[in-house]
């Protein structure tokens, strides 16, 4: 039985029961008067109860939902602070690129252990634990005296997100409310993740147009501490735990080390030289222990994926599907913002209003993912859903500079629409290829999957974007015959000579050719943008390729 009939079957049984409860059999009811009024009063203590349970109910959905806003606020919010944290810090984009990757890594990485601990020691605790450490990690950000500093605060709010994610899930699904109501729930829970993607731009581009990118962190500390309050008020404690459960340490210990060396490793490869041996170190030691990991998984008691998973063709088809299509929107989030700010020189506020077209299709798009699965089916959804991610990303690398936002704009939508196209049914076609009791675990492996994936995309494409940029700001210089040494143009690319290295490095050239600099950087950024989207378009096109591989009927059969 396909996963579309399951759930049919599932509505279907429980909407019949429902009614046969409520009606009963007719033909054996004594018709008199006395069972009628024991009926009304039965039918009338439960309404009383159900009215009460409702008003408890709504308070834990919406302290679940505020928790779900402030994750959805400090995943897309923080992509707009990059500039601002450039000019702050004095730094350049590949070195600010950290604040974010870093904390997709931990969040990534620490998900899945989130939901074990939660499952071993009760999910309450677990995400009381992580509400305190994201609080912490959030005064850390506010505060942050240096990149340095501010990064690793960052991790730590990843290591509180991860914490906080699956057990807010779990609590939705199983604790809050009765079976027939838990899709509303979970509907809610992630309505709140994705109104918070939507407003957090926003509230970078306020924050940062009252002078100081810090003030975006307060809203992560308001967020904090009136979630943790209202958790802690509302959420029942549980009386089940599973403390016999293990956790795959050695797993995750493993692949984070990976992409921590391939991330650094894309890092420092332009200044190190990509053919240096330090690099090529990193990179081969990343590639080891990535074909370590099964070898791991097969030995240790509770692996972090089942070895037979790993053998299931649909199955690690459609977790693939799940990550290809990220990094066009992840470099969306990221060098949108920075096009209109250090191109067309927009400010953050009109530039979170400018990223509106994307990400309101997304708001949109995971309202009608579910509808479209239902009606379409998850192959058909994700070949258009790809193809419109690629054909996004080619616009944007062919329109020309002179267009303005009008370069940005056709791309915006189009990557939107394949968005919201491919991100959920390629999740819930994971979730088909599998067993129904490994539907969370897979849930938490498809998120990871995309996180981990959109990380090492944007690191990817960074490099791309900074070899290109530097590359064409050289020959623009060159064209306009200005003298500039190697070091002095990685110090300018990328930027908008507003960081005071910047300053220093045209402070003796004159008006004339200063212009021509600022001019010669925006053309180069552009230049840059675009290598980045021919990645984001590559990646795109491969997962065309496995979404035109995918096997409906064994995706709706398997039994892994």
């Amino acid at each position: 039985m396909s996963c579309r009939r399951k759930c049919a079957f599932l509505w279907i049984s429980c909407w019949t029961g429902s009614v046969r409860r409520l009606s009963g059999n007719r033909a054996d009811k004594p018709r008199n008067s006395v069972f009628l009024a024991k009926q009304a009063a039965r039918l009338n203590d439960g309404t009383r109860r159900r009215t009460r349970m409702d008003q408890k109910s709504t308070l834990s959905i919406a302290a679940l939902m505020v928790t779900a806003f402030a994750i959805g606020i400090d995943f897309t919010g923080a992509m707009l602070l990059v500039p601002a944290i450039e000019l702050s810090f004095d730094s350049d984009i590949t070195s600010t690129q950290w604040v974010l990757n870093i904390y997709a890594l931990f969040f990534a990485m620490t998900m899945v252990t989130g939901g074990r601990l939660g499952d071993m020691y009760g999910h309450r605790p677990v995400l009381m634990m992580g509400l305190v450490v994201f609080l912490l990690a959030s005064i850390l950000c506010l505060v942050a005296p240096d990149l340095t500093v501010l990064i690793g605060a960052r991790a730590l709010q990843g290591i509180g997100a991860g914490l906080i994610w699956p057990c807010m899930l779990a609590f939705g699904a199983t604790r809050i409310a009765a079976e027939e109501e838990q899709g509303l729930v979970m509907g809610l829970i992630l309505g709140g993740v994705t109104i918070g993607n939507v407003i957090g731009p926003l509230i970078s581009g306020i924050a940062i147009s009252f002078g100081d990118w810090r003030y975006f962190f307060v809203a992560n500390v308001v967020l904090a501490i009136v979630s943790t309050i209202a958790i802690r008020a509302t959420m029942p404690k549980e009386d089940t735990h599973k403390p016999e459960e293990h956790l795959d340490l050695l797993g995750v210990a493993v692949m984070a080390i990976a992409v921590l060396l391939m991330l650094y490793s894309l890092d420092v490869g332009a200044d190190l030289g990509w053919t240096s041996a330090p690099i090529m170190v990193m990179i081969g030691v990343s590639f080891a222990l990535v074909l370590l990991f099964p070898v791991i998984e097969n030995h240790v008691k509770e692996p972090l994926i089942i070895p037979q998973m790993m053998r299931n063709r649909e199955f690690m088809i459609t977790l693939s599907l799940n990550a290809l299509q990220v990094p066009a929107i992840f470099i969306g989030f990221l060098y949108f913002p920075q096009f209109m700010q250090k191109t067309l020189g927009w400010s953050s506020l009109q530039s979170a209003l400018g990223l509106l077209p994307l990400t309101a299709l997304l708001c949109v798009g995971s309202v009608l993912s579910g509808r479209f699965y239902n009606d379409f089916g998850p192959k058909r959804l994700l070949l258009a859903g790809f193809a419109f991610c690629a054909a996004g990303a080619v616009t944007i690398a062919l329109l020309p500079n002179a267009l303005g936002y009008f370069q940005i704009l056709p791309g915006m939508i189009l990557i939107g629409i394949g968005a919201t196209l491919s991100i959920g049914p390629a999740g819930t076609a994971a979730m088909c290829a599998v067993k129904p009791e490994r539907a969370g675990l897979v849930g938490g492996l498809s998120f990871m999957v995309h996180l981990v994936y959109g990380a090492i995309g944007v690191a990817l494409a960074t490099a791309l974007m900074y070899t290109a940029s530097l590359a064409r700001l050289a020959h623009d210089l060159a064209v306009d015959n200005i003298d500039m040494s190697d070091a002095d143009q990685r110090v300018i690319n990328g930027g908008a000579l507003a960081t005071e290295q910047a300053k220093a490095v045209v402070s003796h050239f004159d008006a004339t050719q200063v212009a021509q600099i600022k001019e010669a950087l925006g053309t180069a950024f552009s230049s840059g943008m675009d290598m980045a989207f021919a990645f984001a378009c590559l990646s795109a096109l491969v997962g065309l390729l496995l979404s035109a591989l995918l096997d409906e009927k064994k995706l709706q059969s398997s039994n892994t």
